[in-house]
């Protein structure tokens, strides 16, 4: 049995998530204590991505992906999946290509819960699990971007090697933070930079970079609502920050793809919890997600929607900026969870074994159908890319298309596909 204290000490920890603002306790010593409080709650309730006593609950409730046997192949040919000579521009970047792989985010970048069996455990961050930073295991257990360009890279480094806390060594290059809002994106990217330039196995000016950033959540759940006054100001500082980010990964990380990630809307989530309550919905969502589920906001919740909804216009709009639009350096939008909704069951209520205990986080196995859907999307043309995410598919790069799609070369490929069309026609004619 828990100790009260041990409840406050979690429960404490769980409301910073929440409120992730600066006061004026914000002293090195707080911080500190922050930190090993942090440490504690991570190491007194388990290990919950790597020890077999918590994973086999997760098996047993069916939130994780069925394991691959060794006799399917892997679903692409990875023969050209790496270009004989390091290309000198990112809009012929194939995914072998991909030395270095990194994450920026929040809690759902981070991990957190992914393995969860109870509303303590949200607290453990399973980062070598996430969609875009995790490469614990290979694809056959957990299929996640890394795990993905694996095959095609074995070399490829950056990404988590297990349960971590960003100050961990296997965290690696995923530096996600649980509690994260827009406005630690600057700060996020100032380390995310410091750590590929002290790395002694990256080249900086050789080695490609695969960069992930998805943020808001947080904003949605824990600020906007105290903002009532002008709550659609968050876009404008969300412009801010973002910018700011990305400008700064631009002027220091030379050979760069960042894939920007829209955040999932989260009305979706609102209605799973009205829709079949209980203890640990209600519990969850409150502490984490009070601006949303909240009873003194409720009645804010359409306009809170339409912010979120412009939110993700703004990530869209941003990426297709000219400043970003290098050579050497792109960012391309990734909207796999725009349109974000959780599948039904047999009895036709919401598959919660989709979700974390707490309804608010995703579980392993829709981690594993979010990796197939971004690795889809990075093969889409922009402008064309998918809003929802899906696992009836799994695209391959292939002779005539083995780039990662940006903005150029979705042109330069419509403009050949149309002059391919033409010279067609006038050949049956």
């Amino acid at each position: 049995m828990w100790k009260w204290w041990q409840f406050y000490c979690a429960l404490l920890h769980i409301s910073v998530l929440a409120s992730d603002r600066k006061t004026v306790l914000d002293t090195p010593f707080n911080i500190m204590l922050h930190r090993a409080i942090r440490e504690w709650t991570f190491n007194a309730f388990g290990k919950t991505g790597i020890e077999e006593r918590y994973l086999q609950p997760a098996r047993n409730a069916n939130k994780t992906q069925e394991i691959i046997p060794d006799n399917v192949p892997f679903p692409c040919n990875v023969t050209g999946g790496r270009s004989s000579k390091v290309p000198e521009s990112v809009h012929k970047l194939r995914p072998g290509d991909i030395d270095v792989i990194a994450t920026m985010g929040d809690s759902l970048m981070a991990g957190a819960g992914i393995f969860a069996d109870n509303l303590f455990q949200i607290l453990i961050e399973n980062r070598g699990v996430t969609v875009t930073g995790g490469g614990q295991g290979t694809w056959r257990q957990y299929l996640t971007l890394p795990n993905i360009i694996k095959e095609f890279n074995p070399n490829l480094i950056g990404y988590a090697l297990g349960d971590s806390l960003t100050t961990d060594k296997a965290s690696q290059l995923n530096v996600a933070e649980s509690g994260a809002m827009s406005a630690d994106m600057v700060y996020m990217a100032d380390m995310l930079v410091k750590k590929i330039k002290n790395d002694p196995r990256i080249d900086l000016q050789k080695d490609w970079k695969f960069i992930s950033l998805m943020i808001g959540s947080n904003d949605f759940c824990s600020k906007i609502c105290w903002i009532p006054a002008s709550p659609w100001s968050v876009l404008e500082t969300h412009k801010t920050d973002l910018l700011q980010a990305l400008r700064t990964l631009r002027d220091n990380l030379p050979r760069t793809f960042v894939a920007l990630l829209p955040p999932p809307h989260l009305k979706a989530m609102v209605e799973i919890r009205e829709e079949k309550p209980s203890l640990n919905c209600f519990l969850g969502t409150k502490f984490v997600c009070s601006c949303m589920f909240g009873l003194t906001s409720w009645r804010f919740r359409s306009m809170y929607y339409d912010i979120i909804q412009q939110w993700q216009k703004l990530d869209m709009e941003i990426a297709t900026y000219s400043e970003f639009q290098r050579d050497d350096f792109t960012v391309v939008t990734q909207p796999i969870l725009v349109n974000f909704s959780i599948p039904f069951a047999s009895n036709g209520y919401t598959d919660m074994t989709y979700l974390s205990s707490d309804c608010l986080h995703v579980s392993q196995k829709t981690n594993a159908f979010l990796a197939n859907s971004l690795w889809n999307n990075l093969f889409e043309p922009v402008g064309a890319k998918s809003t929802k995410w899906n696992n009836n598919k799994f695209r391959c790069p292939t002779q005539e298309k083995p780039y990662l799609t940006t903005m150029l070369n979705s042109k330069q490929q419509s403009v050949t596909e149309t002059a391919a069309t033409i010279r067609t026609r006038n050949i049956g004619t």
